[in-house]
Order: C-alpha cells, then structure tokens, then sequence
C-alpha cells in the first residue's frame, strides 16, 4: 500500500508519527480540509500531469487553480492530467491519495508559489485518508522538490500569522506584585514529532520565593497545539485554593505577547470542572467540546475523554 510506502519513508527520518491516518476521508480538498478542521487553502493538493514519457507534479494550495498559459510557459507543453489508469502506475498513489513523498525514481515534484502564505500546509500521504502537517521548507526537503514555481491562479493572497517562535532563557519575566516565572528550560522545535518550540516555567510567589506550581507555553499555531493547547498548568497540592494557576496564566499572556502571538488555545477535560471555571474566569471563548482526534499527539498521551477548547485573544 501506498501509505506503508509513506511511512517507512518518514521512518528513516524518525518522523513516522507525523502521518497522520483518519477514519474519515481526505481524498479531496474540501473532504481533507473538514477531517482536518483547517480551511480549504491549506490542504497541498498533489495534482499529476503528463510529461514526456512519463509525469510532472506540482503541489498547489487547495485553493488555487492551474493557470494554463503560466503552466505551458514554464513546462513548455500543454497542461494535461493523467488518466485515471496511468495516475497509480506513474505516482505509486491511486487517486484521491497521490503525495509528493517516496516517489517512482525520476519523477519530479514543483510546489507552487501559492503555498508559501502558510505556515505549515497538509499534503497526502499516499492514502485517502492520511495527511502530514509540514512546514513550506520541510515540504520542500522531504518532497525533494525540483524547485518554487509559479503556475497557479484564483488564490487569495494574504500570510499566515507570523510570530517570533525563538524562546530566549533571558527574557525579562513578568510579575503581578504577588507571583513571578521562572523559567527552568526551553526546547526548540522537534522536527520528529512537530512539536512547536516551548517554555517550561515555575510559579514562584514573591512574599517567600517559593515554588508553587508550574506552568509551559507553546509557540505555535499546529494542529497539536490547538488540541492540546498553547499553555498548560499545574499548582502544586499544598499551594491550591489561591487563584494562581489563573494569575500565572495571566502572567504567560504577557510572555505569549511578546513572541507577537495574537491569541492563545488552552484545552480541559469536561470533566475537570476547576480548571473549566480557571478558564472561564480568565474570559476564554469556548471554541468546541470533543474528543481528541485518533491522530493527536493529545490522543496518543492516553488524554481520551471530552476536551473543552478555549481561545483568548491577546
């Protein structure tokens, strides 16, 4: 299967827990884009086109369209898909999930200059029902693109949002005039599993310098981190019954502030009612309650129960 064939690519890259496999389909845009709860745009659709003896891909944004004089200009022939018969033989994929990834040999892979507004887009795996969330210069690496081309149109223009996603170990902690951070490490993006960059940080209350729980906040807006949540939280027993964990979360909107995040995810069990009323204190809007997808980092942390997702603007 084409999906196997996926992921012992990604094995070999210590990566294969980023194919993501669905229990709904994703063989077309709109299809992926519900499954995945992102919009249109972002699902990298693996479009194949005859060239020569054999084939040429280009990976667009779903939300663009091949415009065919700038596709002959730079191909130098006509912009003709496979058939239906020749789709599985030339790519390895049948249709529906076709992907730039473990390719027959010699055959070339384009991503189109549509991609590049978003900060990680979501190509099949081989499969229809399989994607993997990329960023444009990993895409870029594990497609082994030929190159960046510009051959789509009736896109809309318009970048993600931007945010500085460097944690710095010296940056200047905020404090309320009853509790302070401190932070007791930082790690850096993890291409093997796509977790975003992170702070790790105590609750020190400044009357006594104690440690009174600990707090983290992720730097990104993947899909993980809208299940699982930009900020987690913890108040150690003994020190509960004071509203810190709700005046550290506030603490962690200021440092979230200075990495230009617009907003931040904080995700509960349903079941967990002090930490529901934490966040409904803190005037979050409830965005869903649900049960963690199958392919969730959360999911795979045994985390299977309802989940409330709440969103705060910055």
């Amino acid at each position: 299967m084409s999906i196997e064939r996926v992921k012992q690519y990604f094995r070999e890259f210590g990566m294969e827990q980023r194919v993501w496999e669905f229990d709904t389909s994703s063989a077309t845009v709109e299809l992926a884009a519900q499954t995945l709860g992102v919009r249109p745009a972002r699902i990298a659709k693996t479009l194949s086109f005859a060239l020569g003896e054999g084939c040429v891909l280009l990976v667009t944004a779903g939300d663009a369209r091949i415009d065919n004089r700038k596709y002959k200009d730079r191909f130098q022939a006509k912009a003709s898909m496979l058939t239906f018969e020749n789709v599985e033989r030339l790519t390895g994929s049948a249709v529906g999930g076709v992907c730039p990834f473990a390719l027959p040999e010699g055959t070339p892979v384009y991503l189109d200059d549509s991609l590049k507004r978003f900060s990680t887009v979501f190509p099949a795996c081989g499969s229809d029902n399989s994607a993997i969330e990329l960023t444009c210069e990993e895409l870029y690496r594990f497609s082994r693109a030929a190159g960046w081309v510009d051959v789509c149109k009736d896109w809309e223009a318009g970048d993600d949002i931007r945010i500085d996603q460097v944690p710095h170990m010296d940056l200047p902690m905020p404090e309320d005039g009853e509790l302070t951070l401190r932070i007791t490490s930082v790690t850096e993006a993890d291409e093997k599993t796509g977790y975003v960059p992170s702070y790790f940080l105590d609750i020190i209350r400044l009357q006594d310098g104690a440690a009174v729980g600990e707090v983290n906040l992720r730097l990104g807006y993947v899909r993980n981190t809208y299940f699982g949540g930009n900020i987690g939280y913890a108040v150690h027993e003994g020190f509960r019954g004071h509203e810190y964990a709700q005046k550290a979360v506030r603490l962690l909107f200021q440092i979230a502030r200075a990495h230009r995040m617009p907003y931040v995810t904080i995700s509960c069990s349903k079941a967990n009612m002090a930490s529901r009323k934490t966040l409904e204190h803190l005037d979050g809007t409830l965005l869903e309650s649900r049960i963690p997808p199958r392919y969730t980092a959360l999911y795979r942390d045994g985390v299977c129960d309802e989940n409330c997702i709440f969103r705060f603007d910055l």
